[in-house]
């Protein structure tokens, strides 16, 4: 699959994919970016990049269509408000024979029980993700055998600057004297963790290889580790002292029925995700549930596939 076509190129993930497509040189890649969205790297520096500009809120089928002609894949990295236009943008792809199509999964969805009741509930944002995954996996041109998919899902993602609360690791200045971790549940409990760039890499090994991730469900996990070790290792590797900001389960029940139940200081922290949401995937990990069964992850179906554990990664960061 010589030519990908990749939309949400600009946002955290989608710039994780685009370095990381960017590295193999038998591949063109066209980024497509809102109008007036500048390019996360240099253009002049790859040669096989190029760059189209599209309204993904205004843009038609037929005109889609044309952009991605000759094209042999379609890589989704939208999120939020914009992976609405994801249903029109796969139409578009089946209209210019696109072959292969990558929904924006890259997640891990839980179903959330309330105590005592025997019903479930899925967070909107990871509803919209199983929504759309539905949608395109059902697709017409998918049905008929005309185009494939490759949906991957992963495990959190530990290495996101931008999530200082999630992700308190990230926040190497000198001026951070230590750093605290807040945990829901048990601190003993383990979960399934994923670098950025070890899914990218992961998604590569997929195009590479497109007869072994032909009409696929897979998962890409860089770690499988509790807070409680991940804790001892940043500790051993910054240098500085960690705290462990211990919640009970309760908590999230709290939280799930009004989220102004959270504690200010979580309430109020900076973030792209909800607070309830947060709650909701620090509750299913601290509760040990936040992990997939061990034929549900794919990292050996790619020999040359190398993922970051937590203390591989802190090694890095901190030298």
């Amino acid at each position: 699959m010589p030519t990908i076509a990749l939309f949400g190129a600009s946002g955290q993930l989608g710039t994780a994919i685009l370095n990381v497509l960017l590295t193999d040189s038998s591949l063109d890649i066209i980024q497509i970016l809102a109008p007036g969205t500048a390019s996360k790297v240099p253009e002049n520096e790859h040669p096989n990049l190029r760059t189209k500009s599209i309204d993904l809120t205004s843009a038609k089928r037929e005109d889609l269509a044309k952009d991605l002609s000759g094209v042999d894949a379609v890589v989704s990295a939208l999120n939020g408000k914009a992976l609405e236009a994801q249903s029109v943008i796969q139409d578009a792809a089946a209209d210019a024979g696109v072959r292969r199509f990558y929904p924006s999964e890259y997640g891990s969805h839980h179903v959330y029980r309330k105590p005592g009741d025997t019903g479930g509930y899925i967070h909107p944002m990871w509803n919209m993700k199983d929504q759309c995954n539905e949608a395109a996996l059902h697709h017409p041109a998918i049905t008929a055998g005309k185009m494939t998919y490759t949906l991957i899902g992963c495990g959190d993602f530990y290495n996101q600057p931008r999530e200082k609360t999630w992700c308190p690791w990230t926040q190497t200045s000198p001026e951070n004297n230590e750093y605290t971790i807040h945990i829901i549940g048990s601190p003993e409990a383990t979960a399934d963790f994923t670098h950025t760039e070890d899914f990218a890499a992961f998604l590569l090994e997929t195009i590479r290889h497109p007869e072994v991730s032909e009409n696929k469900r897979l998962n890409c996990v860089s770690d499988h580790i509790s807070h409680e070790d991940i804790a001892r290792l940043l500790e051993k590797y910054s240098g500085k002292k960690v705290k462990k900001s211990v919640l009970p389960l309760e908590i999230m029940h709290k939280v799930m029925r009004d989220p102004r139940e959270a504690p200010k200081e979580l309430r109020d922290a900076p973030s792209a995700f909800p607070v309830d949401f947060w709650f909701l995937v620090k509750g299913m990990q601290g509760a040990g549930r936040f992990w997939r069964a061990k034929g549900e992850v794919h990292n050996d179906l790619f020999p040359r596939l190398k993922v970051r554990t937590f203390e591989g990664y802190f090694q890095e960061l901190f030298g």
